[in-house]
C-alpha cells in the first residue's frame, strides 16, 4: 500500500529552509546599490542647475517642450528695441485700438523717446527695398511682412517709401494725391485715413515717427497733429449721435426688382442689424442732409413729423411693395 506524503508539512520544510536561506545572505550588497543611485541622482541634478539644460520626458514628443522661435513682424515688448520699448511709458499708445477709429478724448503726449524717421530715409525704404516701410499721418510701418501687397509689383507698392495719408482717402494714387497734405479734406475723409493707422497697428511692427508736418525733429506732435486730433474728437461725437439715430431708427430689410421697376421693404426684430424686442412697421425717413431710407418704426413714434408712409402701403403692415 502506497503511503501518501503530508503536503502540508513539506511546505513548511521548504518555508523554513527558504528563510534561512535569505537570513544567511548578507545585506551590504543592498546598501551599496541604493547609495549608487543617490549619488548619481544628485549628478544629474547639480548638472542641470549649472548648465540650465532642460530635460524633455522620454514619453513626450521634443516638440512640446521647445520654445517656438519669435516673430519679427509681431515684436513683443521684451524683443523691441530699447528706445521702442521705453517710449510705451511716455505717450498715449492707447490711440492705436480699434475703438479710437474715429478719434478719443485722450491726446499724444508731449514726451517722446521713440525712433524719429527722415523722409529720405523713408524713402530708402520703397517698394524695391528688401524692408518695405509705409507711413500714415506721420506714423511708420515696417510692411515687410505684407511684402506680396507693398513689395514691387504689388496692389500698394505706391504706398511704401512715403507718407500717402491723402490717398488712403480719396483713392487718387499718382504724385498728386499721394502725399500728406491734408488740406480741404473734410472731417469724415481724416477719420477714414485715421483707421488706416489702426489696421497697420494691429498687422504690423511701428517703426517711429516721421519728421514733416504732423511731428517735429524731435518726434513731438506739431500743431497739425493737434488739428487732427480735435477734428477726430468733433467727428467722433457725430458718429456716436448717427449711430444712437440708427438704433432709433434701424433700417428695413429691402429687396429690388430693377428689371421690374419694383421693390420691397420689410421689418424684423433683427433689421438693420440692430436686436430689439420690437418689429416697427416701414416708413420713410426724412433727415436733413442725408438721402430718404427705409427706417422700422415702433408705434410710440409713428408721429413724428420726419417720417412718412409709403404710397399703398396698410399703416400697420410690417411689409410694402414700392414702384421704383
Amino acid at each position: 500500500m502506497v503511503q501518501l506524503k503530508d503536503d502540508s508539512s513539506e511546505a513548511s520544510e521548504i518555508s523554513s529552509v527558504t528563510r534561512a536561506q535569505v537570513e544567511s545572505k548578507p545585506l551590504w550588497p543592498y546598501v551599496l546599490f541604493a547609495v549608487a543611485v543617490g549619488l548619481v541622482a544628485i549628478g544629474a541634478q547639480h548638472l542641470t542647475n549649472s548648465t540650465n539644460l532642460k530635460i524633455g520626458c522620454p514619453f513626450h514628443s521634443s516638440s512640446s517642450s521647445e520654445e517656438k522661435p519669435e516673430n519679427p513682424h509681431n515684436p513683443t515688448k521684451e524683443n523691441l528695441p530699447a528706445a521702442e520699448n521705453s517710449q510705451t511709458a511716455d505717450y498715449d499708445s492707447t490711440l492705436y485700438t480699434e475703438d479710437l477709429v474715429y478719434g478719443s478724448k485722450k491726446k499724444l503726449a508731449d514726451v517722446y523717446k521713440g525712433r524719429v524717421v527722415t523722409k529720405l530715409e523713408l524713402a530708402g525704404h520703397g517698394s524695391s527695398s528688401d524692408n518695405p516701410w509705409v507711413a500714415v499721418l506721420g506714423q511708420i510701418y515696417d510692411v515687410t511682412a505684407g511684402k506680396r501687397m507693398y513689395g514691387s509689383g504689388g496692389s500698394y507698392h505706391f504706398f511704401a517709401g512715403k507718407d500717402g495719408s491723402r490717398a488712403y482717402s480719396t483713392g487718387q494714387f499718382d504724385d498728386e494725391g499721394l502725399t500728406d497734405d491734408l488740406k480741404g479734406m473734410t472731417a469724415e475723409q481724416i477719420g477714414e485715413v485715421y483707421n488706416w493707422i489702426n489696421i497697420f497697428s494691429k498687422k504690423y511692427p511701428f517703426v517711429g515717427r516721421l519728421e514733416g508736418p504732423f511731428f517735429s525733429a524731435e518726434g513731438l506732435p506739431s500743431p497739425q497733429w493737434r488739428a487732427v486730433e480735435d477734428l477726430l474728437s468733433e467727428l467722433a461725437v457725430v458718429e456716436t449721435a448717427k449711430a444712437e439715430l440708427h438704433r432709433k431708427y434701424p433700417s428695413c430689410n429691402s429687396h429690388y426688382d430693377q428689371g421690374a421697376g419694383k421693390a420691397e421693404v420689410w421689418c424684423t426684430e433683427k433689421s438693420g442689424g440692430i436686436t430689439r424686442s420690437w418689429m416697427g412697421v416701414p416708413r420713410q425717413l426724412h433727415l436733413p442732409g442725408e438721402n430718404v431710407r427705409c427706417a422700422c418704426i415702433q408705434d410710440s413714434l409713428l408721429s413724428d413729423p420726419k417720417l412718412k408712409e409709403y404710397p399703398d402701403c396698410k399703416p400697420d403692415s410690417t411689409s410694402c411693395k414700392i414702384k421704383l
